[in-house]
């Protein structure tokens, strides 16, 4: 005589649940390229034409675009790159982002190339042993120096190809924790868990491969680098503004300087 609960199906616990939905959405991602190719903007439009909310943002997106480059409209500011949504994307965007912009602004090379230089002793300074970053740090400045000899279509393959595209993640991830702990007095207050030191913060959220940004992370590279950068916000709200966050290095840098154009879509 068999249980009565013999044919009944066993009960997943909560973190069984959660670990299946990471493995069906890490199955997903691994679908797209790491850096996709070019997309026209009207692909964002048609993805979301019965999404009134998103398209609309979308609008405001290229209204955007235009203005952020003074209304000379190049071709590469028509389109825009699809990144995998893998948890990496925000560090992986910003590097694409900026070694592609180093390629139509070669008078900014050489300072890149110095400010990449000088990341080993950020790292250093940061508490990181040279052992632990030196690997990531001379795939991450070999592939900035070569961007003066190569060509687009390289520097995208590159990007594509994990063992390069993901050492250049580590060491941009490196960067912004080396910089929230030498800034530590700066930063801590704004933790979300009063309980935990920035250390714990950078290691479980900035240098934890796959983890999410958020602002902190983003205004610390963008410090580290000297680099300014622009988010456009993407999302169903019924606001038909595209929420727009901008990170400068400092006040100086306003005006003067043209920002990296990231686009944000929660939950791609």
């Amino acid at each position: 005589m068999s249980s009565s609960t013999a044919n009944e199906e066993p009960q997943l616990t909560d973190e069984q649940i959660l670990a299946f939905e990471q493995k069906i959405k890490d199955e997903e991602a691994e679908k797209i390229p790491l850096v996709c190719q070019k997309e026209p903007i009207s692909a964002l439009e048609e993805e979301f034409k019965e999404n009134k909310p998103f398209l609309d943002k979308v609008k405001v997106y290229v209204i955007h675009i235009a203005k952020a480059i003074r209304g000379r409209l190049a071709n590469s500011n028509n389109q825009f790159r699809k990144c995998r949504g893998d948890g990496n994307c925000f560090f992986r965007a910003f590097s694409f982002a900026w070694f592609e912009s180093l390629m139509q602004n070669p008078q900014l090379f050489s300072q890149a190339v110095e400010k990449m230089k000088s990341s080993s002793e950020l790292l250093l300074n940061g508490g990181f042993q040279q052992l632990a970053f030196e690997d990531f740090y001379d795939v991450t400045l070999e592939q900035l120096q070569q961007i003066h000899t190569s060509d687009p279509d390289l520097l995208l393959v590159n990007f594509q190809t994990e063992e390069i595209s993901n050492s250049i993640v580590m060491h941009m991830r490196f960067v912004a924790s080396a910089y929230l702990k030498i800034h530590s007095a700066e930063y801590e207050p704004f933790l979300m868990v009063e309980s935990i030191s920035i250390d714990q913060f950078c290691a479980q959220e900035v240098e934890a491969f796959g983890r999410e940004s958020d602002h902190l992370q983003i205004i610390a590279l963008t410090k580290a680098l000297d680099i300014p950068v622009n988010i456009i916000y993407l999302d169903g709200s019924s606001d038909e503004q595209a929420a727009v966050h901008e990170f400068w290095p400092d006040e100086a840098a306003k005006g003067n300087r043209t920002p990296l154009q990231l686009l944000y879509r929660p939950g791609k």
